[in-house]
């Protein structure tokens, strides 16, 4: 009897380890490293599409991961969950509350050891969020090809209708155009859950405009060359990269120290990656995005 509670006291403490933030030391320790997904574009593509865990996930961002997790031993293995993009922000209640400090809960309770989906390092996620940069970034305005005589500067996008990523960046510098420069002429908002679905909804007409990063509207343009155009960009230089917990210090410095490794080695991984999807590597990437500032 007494074996049988100490087995379940076990359990019981195996349980809420688990469900506890982890270290690099801990990620070492059980040689896991977990990383939550969002279906991103061309970046990360994930089969089947409702899937929650042991998906398939092929793209850019998972061959980035791939070789990132090789530095850290030959014995860790990645794990990755799949999860929409809002719900990266979203406290133990299950809501993106924008103006509070806390810790996602994904990360909180050790599901997650990294957000590795290119987020925009902005205020309201500092609150909850650090960063290892990987590239620079400007925001970029997306119209149907047919229409971009009629694109030109902020002020023609007042009026207008827009499909967008809840909580993204480019949701968050939408709303507040809405509210200050656009209040007179607000910008309607169509929300949706994924990058392509904005480009779709260009293309179809459904809605004037979308808002990319500057190296999601080359991958795009490459792709949809007759369809859609890149208008203007509406942002000073942003910082893109992959987020942690605060407190996740080792981990954020191995991974920048790595991110800087690879940008600087014209024959990196890295590189590589970005000219094979992108038709320019990552270096030439970033040195084109600051000569535009």
């Amino acid at each position: 009897m007494r074996r049988n509670i100490f087995i379940i006291i076990a359990f019981i403490i195996a349980l809420n380890i688990s469900a506890e933030a982890r270290t690099l030391e801990e990620i070492k320790r059980t040689k896991e490293i977990r990383f939550c997904v969002t279906a991103y574009a061309f970046y990360t593509v994930i089969e089947p599409k409702e899937c929650r865990e042991n998906c398939k996930v092929t793209g850019p961002i998972y061959e980035e991961i791939i070789a990132f997790v090789k530095t850290l031993g030959e014995d860790i293995t990645p794990k990755f969950i799949h999860v929409e993009w809002d719900e990266q922000f979203h406290n133990k209640d299950g809501k993106t509350i924008l103006d509070d400090s806390y810790t996602p809960e994904l990360l909180n309770s050790g599901k997650c050891d990294c957000y590795p989906n290119n987020l925009t390092k902005n205020d309201w996620r500092l609150k909850k969020l650090d960063f290892a940069i990987l590239f620079p970034s400007r925001m970029m305005v997306i119209v149907n090809n047919a229409n971009k005589k009629n694109f030109k500067t902020i002020s023609d996008l007042q009026g207008k209708s827009v499909s967008i990523v809840e909580n993204s960046a480019q949701h968050t510098w939408i709303i507040e155009q809405n509210k200050f420069k656009f209040s007179k002429k607000t910008v309607k908002i169509k929300l949706i859950r994924e990058e392509i679905e904005s480009i779709n909804s260009i293309i179809n007409g459904e809605v004037d405009f979308t808002l990319i990063d500057s190296d999601l509207a080359i991958g795009f343009a490459k792709r949809y060359p007759k369809d859609i155009a890149v208008a203007f960009s509406v942002t000073p230089i942003d910082e893109i990269g992959w987020a942690f917990r605060k407190e996740d210090k080792d981990l954020i410095s191995a991974v920048q120290f790595f991110f800087d490794e690879q940008i600087n080695n014209d024959a990196s991984v890295y590189n590589n990656i970005w000219q094979n999807h992108f038709g320019i590597s990552l270096k030439k990437f970033i040195r084109l995005i600051k000569s535009t500032n």
